[in-house]
């Protein structure tokens, strides 16, 4: 897959062969998103064209709120690597800034959409652009360079599945429900550091993970899930949370405990995905208390393996 960039004030070498593509922001890549996707891909599959994703960088909100950087369910360089696995020949990127921003729907027109070489342009039915919003699938009809396919709302429980919706549901520990949105595993990825060891004294040794983009925080406590290093899926004990018992920390830590693993992976590049939501964090009043609750919670972790609860693991499958 291709990541082109687009900026309005640099020459833009468009793809020689016509695109089939969807337009949004994607973050999350969810069961929404997915539907745009698969109908870019039958329509570039009928109509020998090139299959298509057009996004904006950076994000509009930091540009029109003027904020420094905001987390993400999925930040850019992991939605590129989802959209690669999922068989997309381009990922264009919109340089998005305020000039871009304040576009009229016909400058858009012109100066953005007309300079991709599309042949058919997929958007959701509440996709807006140009200058104030005032584009939308009807002005997006209305011009006759490239076609316009509109999908329809993906929901769940009579509500839109949206990246606001799973951010919620992230924050708030209901990671079952999230994933499911998704259509995938959460995850998170980084690099493995070196932290105090507490744990290792009481027998459960962690992997602490230095997270290398700006993720959404999910909601402190205790989840299943699984970490990937050196090419293997793990089944793990994660725990969110700022450490109350031994020594309240500011920063919030990300923390694996790997079953059946006993390996230095300090340095290496690491993937975390959260399955299902145990416990919220909370405060012990000594260390046995805190280890006889951990051995419960492991307990836990190892029945849901074994029980093969997960729609969405896969280790030690």
């Amino acid at each position: 897959m291709k990541v082109l960039h687009f900026n309005l004030h640099e020459k833009f070498k468009q793809p020689k062969e016509e695109i089939t593509a969807c337009i949004g922001y994607f973050d999350g890549l969810h069961l929404g998103h997915q539907k745009l996707i698969k109908k870019v891909m039958e329509l570039a599959s009928s109509d020998h064209t090139k299959k298509a994703l057009i996004t904006f960088s950076p994000d509009p909100w930091v540009v029109l709120k003027h904020l420094e950087n905001i987390p993400h369910i999925t930040p850019m360089k992991h939605r590129i690597e989802l959209g690669e696995e999922m068989g997309l020949d381009y990922w264009i990127i919109l340089h998005f800034d305020r000039e871009l921003a304040h576009l009229s729907v016909e400058e858009f027109h012109e100066r953005v959409l007309n300079c991709l070489h599309l042949k058919t342009l997929v958007c959701g039915f509440d996709y807006h652009y140009g200058n104030k919003g005032l584009g939308d699938v009807h002005t997006l009809k209305k011009q006759d360079v490239f076609q316009v396919e509109v999908i329809e709302e993906v929901s769940s429980d009579d509500k839109k599945i949206s990246s606001t919706r799973i951010e919620e549901l992230l924050t708030s520990g209901n990671i079952e429900k999230a994933n499911e949105f998704l259509g995938r595993a959460y995850e998170i990825r980084g690099i493995i550091r070196k932290g105090r060891c507490q744990g290792r004294k009481h027998g459960f040794p962690t992997a602490n993970l230095e997270v290398c983009d700006h993720y959404l925080p999910l909601g402190g406590g205790v989840y299943i899930g699984e970490v990937y290093v050196k090419g293997t899926w793990h089944q793990a004990m994660i725990n969110i949370g700022h450490n109350p018992t031994y020594n309240f920390q500011k920063e919030i830590s990300i923390e694996a405990h790997i079953l059946n693993f006993d390996e230095d992976i300090y340095g290496e590049q690491v993937r975390y995905r959260f399955l299902s939501f145990i416990r919220a964090e909370k405060k012990f009043s000594d260390v046995n208390e805190l280890c006889e609750q951990l051995r419960k919670d492991l307990h836990a972790t190892k029945q849901y393996f074994k029980q093969g609860s997960g729609k969405y693991a896969t280790a030690g499958i």
